[in-house]
């Protein structure tokens, strides 16, 4: 394990000395040095993400400052554990017919299909709690199972939620490998259930308490699980991707299920992972951005199955000449995308996930901002953010659910709150109510169509 560790540190290092930061690193460790001031999550920062993976931000920023090596460092750090973990959820489980270390190895390797996949994301982050949760699945497919394990299943998966929302899908597939796949009792079901809520219990009782109960159902839950999603990079760049996990997926998948010499239990095991390859595919559809990051919840199913693949080689050597060739092809495929001047860089829209210079930089550089629209990306040279209305999209639907009045007295009152010295207007919703006298008295001096400085 530690050979593959400093593999996985080998090859990651073109990433960690030399990436710009990615627009999403920016977005987290904002919001982790907003929270550091002393606002409520969701109350006074309007955002989509998820409570914990927040206050991991904001850990991360009070620590360490925003960061970008941090979240690049404690990401392998993260992964070195998921391919220890996976491991020896494989071994101990039985479920080939070989022991070895090839199952950390491939799902390494699977975590290389983008250069995104290691950073600290909540999507990794809760992609830990989920092996944990299929570690637990599997002893119950062996009667190994006493309510206490039973009861820790349900926090696992209740905090792989609090991490990052679409993860409920993996609560389903978890339900349904129970009831298809195992003799649970109604009451462990109960059991598995309370544990599931007890950690969002508490959580919501914290926002109940801080006043924010309200602004955390409407801003995480509804928006993340009924807006339409703005996909962050275009349907053609996702399939450059994907492309060569998913072709050799395709060959594994059919091959496990047409062979015949796995015994029942192997057989169930199998059936598991085929389910959470398909509660991939939901918490994929609801995420919010469709980031390559957000794919992450698919690397156990396919790491499973091409494994199962290359332990069906007859021949020693063809199977490491194929895990070799696949490697080799993974690991080449991320430089290209991730070099800019590349070929395939170009065929695709990489550079959209990079934070770059905004034109408005020398503006709002070490100043107060509000901006209302736009990227939360120009916010990375600011002094303070200085308004509620911090995710872009999220602010423009609650701004554009009010009436006329009620959205003048809402920027008045976040304008009076946080005294920001620009505000970067790109909606037209403060623009059309400048000339309002209330706003007027706040003597703000428009620059241009989107921008305006207090005097």
């Amino acid at each position: 394990m530690l050979i593959l560790f400093l593999a996985v540190l080998f090859f990651r290092l073109p990433y960690i000395i030399g990436s710009e930061p990615l627009v999403y690193e920016v977005d987290w460790l904002l919001v982790g040095e907003v929270l550091n001031s002393g606002k409520v999550l969701y109350k006074d920062l309007i955002s989509p993400i998820s409570p914990l993976s927040a206050w991991t931000y904001m850990v991360v920023d009070f620590v360490f400052g925003k960061s970008i090596l941090v979240l690049h460092i404690l990401s392998v750090l993260l992964v070195t554990y998921q391919f220890s973990l996976f491991n020896n959820i494989m071994l101990r489980n039985k479920a080939y017919n070989e022991n070895s270390y090839i199952p950390a190895l491939i799902y390494a390797l699977i975590l290389f299909t983008f250069y995104d996949f290691f950073t600290l994301s909540p999507a990794l982050i809760s992609l830990t709690f989920i092996l944990l949760v299929l570690d637990n699945i599997y002893l119950r497919i062996e009667n190994k199972l006493q309510d206490a394990t039973i009861l820790k299943t349900g926090i696992f998966m209740g905090l792989a939620v609090l991490f990052y929302l679409p993860s409920i899908f993996f609560l389903l597939a978890t339900i349904l490998s129970f009831a298809l796949l195992t003799s649970l009792v109604l009451r462990r079901y109960l059991l598995f259930l309370y544990g599931f809520t007890f950690p969002i219990a508490l959580v919501l009782i914290y926002f109940y308490w801080q006043d924010g109960l309200e602004a955390l159902i409407s801003q995480w839950i509804e928006f993340n699980l009924f807006n339409s999603v703005q996909p962050v990079i275009d349907l053609r760049s996702i399939l450059l991707i994907v492309i060569i996990p998913t072709l050799v997926f395709l060959v594994a998948l059919y091959k496990t299920f047409s062979a015949k010499r796995f015994t029942n239990y192997q057989v169930r095991v199998q059936q598991v992972m085929f389910i959470m390859f398909l509660a991939a595919f939901g918490s994929w559809w609801i995420s919010e951005k469709q980031a390559p990051y957000e794919l992450l919840a698919f690397v156990p199913s396919v790491a499973f199955f091409i494994i199962h693949l290359i332990f069906q080689f007859r021949k020693k050597m063809r199977a490491e000449l194929f895990t070799l060739i696949f490697s080799i092809a993974l690991i080449a495929l991320n430089y290209t995308m991730f070099y800019q001047y590349s070929a395939l860089h170009f065929l695709g829209d990489f550079n959209a996930l990079k934070s770059s210079k905004s034109i408005h930089h020398e503006l709002v550089k070490d100043k107060s901002v509000m901006i209302l629209g736009g990227s939360t990306d120009i916010y990375k040279s600011v002094n303070r953010i200085a308004t509620d209305y911090y995710d872009p999209t999220l602010s423009e639907i609650i701004l554009m659910e009010m009436s006329e009045k009620e959205q003048s007295m809402a920027l008045y009152k976040d304008i009076q709150k946080n005294q920001p010295e620009i505000i970067l207007d790109f909606t037209g919703i403060f623009n059309h109510h400048y000339d309002k006298l209330v706003f007027k008295n706040m003597k703000y001096k428009q620059l241009s169509k989107e921008s305006y400085v207090r005097n």
